[in-house]
């Protein structure tokens, strides 16, 4: 009986070791495996929903509509596109010209703010998206930084994309200075797919956290610690294409201490991958759907 017994144990101890090296091998290869292991063991605080332009699904993008939609909406962030007007204003617009979300023509930087200000940026968007317009669009016009932080206040955080790269255009400073002057140092961090604009705004301000945009034409699996060292100099994390990356990619990332928020995602079931990866804030037109995403995924695992 005794032999049956030592037999048993013996033969349950030779699997529960084999178990126990399957798991160790899945989690030291697989990505995936040491993401999901870390959020069971440490889940993630917050997932961040930003508005990208605003809820710009919704409502005419990078105008008070979208921004107050998002807030509605309970979302944690809106992202804003910031340009200089000839006259030096940094005015909220994604494009280098007025084309496409006005109805006027040329380049905002030639545009002084009073020229930008008698356009109409919302009524494209209702022609555009039927099913989504409304009367209050028509008419709306470019806001200036400045009067989305009089707005909005400390209500809800910003990330802010400087798009002019132009050499001595001075939108670094100027961008500061609105920060500065409405007291939102602490609601507010940038990003850019120019590393010289983000390093020149690390310069004048170190508190500000940075993002450094990304864009890959292909799947990245892995980049090099290099690259991930130089960011890490100047900024906290990178805002990559969400197509482009992976979760090895994310595991990656994060493991070397940079935050991974990925843009713009707008269907539900590559949201519900981006949470799963692990990422730490995700960019997209539809606030609203990404909340649902998250509140399911937390509700299931009875957070």
């Amino acid at each position: 009986m005794m032999k049956v017994f030592r037999h048993k144990a013996y033969f349950t101890g030779v699997h529960v070791m084999l178990f126990v090296s399957l798991l160790t091998i899945l989690y030291a290869y697989s990505p995936t495996i040491r993401v999901k292991v870390k959020e069971i063991i440490d889940p993630a605080d917050k997932v961040y929903t930003i508005a990208h332009r605003g809820a710009s699904g919704y409502a005419p993008e990078n105008t008070i509509p979208a921004f107050e939609l998002a807030a509605e909406m309970k979302a944690d962030i809106i992202e804003i596109d910031i340009h200089l007007t000839k006259d030096g204003i940094p005015v909220v617009i994604h494009d280098d010209t007025v084309n496409r979300t006005t109805n006027g023509k040329g380049y905002v930087k030639n545009m002084t703010l009073e020229q930008l200000e008698r356009l109409d940026a919302g009524t494209w968007f209702n022609e555009a998206y039927p099913m989504f317009a409304r009367e209050k669009y028509a008419g709306t016009t470019i806001p200036t930084l400045d009067q989305v932080f009089e707005t909005f206040g400390k209500e809800i955080k910003y990330i802010l994309e400087i798009k002019d790269s132009a050499p001595g255009a001075g939108i670094e400073t100027l961008i500061n200075e609105s920060i500065q002057k409405y007291d939102l140092e602490d609601v507010v961090a940038i990003h850019s797919f120019s590393a010289g604009n983000l390093r020149k705004f690390h310069k004048i301000n170190p508190d500000i956290p940075l993002y450094q945009l990304v864009w890959y034409d292909y799947n990245a699996v892995r980049v090099s610690e290099t690259y991930l060292k130089d960011i890490k100099s100047y900024a906290v994390g990178i805002s990559p294409n969400f197509q482009g990356i992976s979760s090895a990619y994310v595991a990656q990332v994060k493991n070397f201490g940079l935050k991974v928020m990925p843009y713009t995602v707008n269907y539900q079931l590559n949201m519900d991958k981006a949470y799963s990866w692990g990422v730490d804030g995700v960019y997209t037109n539809f606030p609203d759907r990404l909340l649902e995403v998250i509140h399911t995924n937390r509700e299931n695992a009875q957070w």
